[in-house]
């Protein structure tokens, strides 16, 4: 799998994983009221990730996972914690890349190095962790952040060498298209509509455009695909947007015209 270094321990690639275990009472936020494969689909076919408010952050940021090769097969089949495995739906991100869009490692501190530290630039505060071995311990996570400060739009385009790969966790999984359908009437005008009789009666013609929108994901067009088949991450080819649209049958937009006659 892409990402390994010459350093074992200091992978190429980092990971953000669309679902994390919970425990009992950790309350999700309302983003990830969504399956891990729904933000998944969500994200590839808008293009980007949005930056979220975490626990402790006055201002959203985005976070990602350094584990290196083992350690995300162990992510994924046992996980690092009581709370389980990862769910298997990940982006793999080139670490260079993601280093010069602004992420850093996060920064452990005691309590007492958070208090002495609440004056920092808002984007330095946000990047804090509290460490407290046996009641705050979240080094297992790996987390690296971007911080967004008040002025910034706290997303991220996956533009093509940013994004190297996707983890996915159904054999040969394509992302669905987002379909929205607009009906548009365009007019209505009187009309003289013939009865059984011979006769006419006065009505309305109504005609209707209705639009149908597919988009697709072009983010993930020509990524690599690693399946988890429950014991190991497979290699399992590359997304082809363009042949997933002929398959479908579908461009990014048809149309229907329907007409309507009302008595």
């Amino acid at each position: 799998m892409p990402g390994v270094g010459a350093h074992p321990d200091l992978p190429t690639t980092l990971v953000h994983f669309t679902g994390r275990p919970r425990g009992p009472h950790d309350k999700p936020p309302s983003f990830a009221k969504l399956t891990p494969e729904e933000r998944m689909i969500r994200i590839l076919i808008e293009g980007q990730l949005r930056g979220t408010r975490v626990f402790g952050a006055s201002h959203p940021v985005l976070c990602f996972s350094e584990p290196s090769e083992t350690a995300r097969r162990v992510m994924l089949r046992d996980g690092v914690t009581q709370r389980g495995p990862y769910a298997p739906w990940g982006l793999i991100f080139d670490r260079s890349q993601l280093v010069a869009a602004g992420a850093r490692p996060v920064l452990h501190m005691s309590s007492a190095e958070m208090r002495l530290s609440d004056d920092w630039p808002v984007q330095m505060r946000n990047r804090r962790v509290r460490y407290e071995p046996g009641s705050s311990d979240w080094l297992h996570e790996r987390e690296w952040r971007i911080c967004f400060g008040p002025e910034d739009t706290p997303h991220l385009r996956l533009t093509r060498g940013l994004l190297v790969g996707v983890i996915v966790g159904k054999q040969g999984w394509v992302p669905p298209p987002a379909v929205t359908v607009v009906k548009d009437r365009v007019w209505r005008e009187p009309v003289e509509i013939p009865t059984k009789a011979g006769g006419v009666t006065r009505g309305t013609m109504s005609i209707k455009m209705q639009i149908t929108r597919y988009r697709y994901s072009a983010a993930a067009d020509q990524l690599a695909r690693w399946w988890w088949n429950g014991e190991d991450l497979i290699e399992d080819g590359v997304f082809d947007i363009g042949a997933q649209m002929h398959a479908d049958g579908m461009d990014e937009e048809q149309s229907v015209q329907s007409v309507h006659y009302r008595p």
